[in-house]
């Protein structure tokens, strides 16, 4: 599949264009071993609050997977009219955007498909460098008044490990899917891929703050799929905005210019304060804390 690289940035830059660092500022000192998993509820939460440690593994040449729970519809077709299903396809390009400039490479990926139990999921790889993957499994967004009943479909299936819940996928077709079926997903994807790494946002958010609760349950989910052998790093979300500022300029401009790149494809991104305080931060959770689900 071709997609179009965009590389127009929608908001002002701190450093002069001309002196916005490309991604091989990144990439001193070679692919690290191993296989890195990202697993997120929407497509830009991996850009904005597991960056640039991600940034910099991808332009690194690093074996890395990410999975997208939720399509990341959110309200799109509630509150306006634009066409929920092409809002969540433009989010796929987006990332396949970003994800292509980090790497020095072109935007060009091969899709695939892969059943994993009762869910088919989308497998998307970077054709320049295949070890670059991105896997979108379309469970509805928790956003989504329209999913099977109602909003917060991820966390009331993480929420429902007996099964009486049952959602189905946004984008696909497929079985009404149960708790069960999204950890079986999850457990067969790691079979496949055999991560050494693990990265989520907060699974256990403190109570000053407001978390997105499908970061919270996709956390969950990935956590308690992957065996104990594998190292969790886990990554604050939205509660990171009040706190200072912690990355150099030369960071915070990759990450903000990757960003600036899949933000071309969401129309839902293209203002708003939080986006610019996000990119200027990353904060992984405190090391003394519990990652347990």
């Amino acid at each position: 599949m071709a997609v179009a690289v965009v590389v127009a940035l929608v908001f002002p830059l701190v450093l002069p264009l001309a002196c916005v660092p490309g991604p091989a500022f990144l990439s001193a000192g070679g692919a690290p071993d191993g296989l890195y998993l990202q697993v997120a509820a929407h497509p830009d939460d991996d850009l904005l609050f597991m960056s640039p440690d991600l940034l910099g593994l991808v332009a690194r040449g690093a074996r890395t997977v990410t999975v997208y729970l939720t399509a990341g519809e959110s309200v799109a077709g509630v509150s306006d009219d634009h066409p929920p299903r092409r809002y969540a396809l433009d989010r796929q390009k987006g990332v396949r955007a970003a994800y292509a400039w980090v790497a020095g490479a072109r935007d060009r990926w091969r899709r695939s498909f892969m059943t994993t139990g009762r869910i088919s999921v989308e497998v998307d790889t970077l054709e320049d460098l295949p070890g670059v993957r991105l896997v979108f499994v379309g469970l509805p967004d928790g956003g989504d008044p329209r999913a099977d009943g109602g909003r917060g479909a991820l966390t009331r299936l993480w929420a429902d490990p007996e099964g009486r819940t049952c959602v189905h996928a946004f984008l696909r077709r497929a079985a009404c899917l149960t708790h069960r079926d999204v950890l079986d997903m999850m457990r067969s994807l790691t079979d496949v891929f055999r991560p050494t790494v693990l990265r989520v946002l907060d699974p256990d958010p403190p109570s000053v703050g407001v978390e997105h609760p499908d970061h919270v349950a996709a956390a969950r989910f990935a956590l308690t799929a992957v065996p104990a052998d594998v190292e969790v790093i886990a990554y604050r979300g939205y509660t990171i905005q009040p706190l200072p500022v912690n990355l150099d300029p030369v960071a915070r401009e990759v990450k903000r210019k990757a960003f600036a790149i899949y933000r071309q494809h969401d129309y839902r991104a293209v203002s708003g304060h939080r986006y610019d305080a996000w990119v200027e931060r990353m904060y992984r959770r405190w090391p003394d804390e519990s990652i347990a689900p």
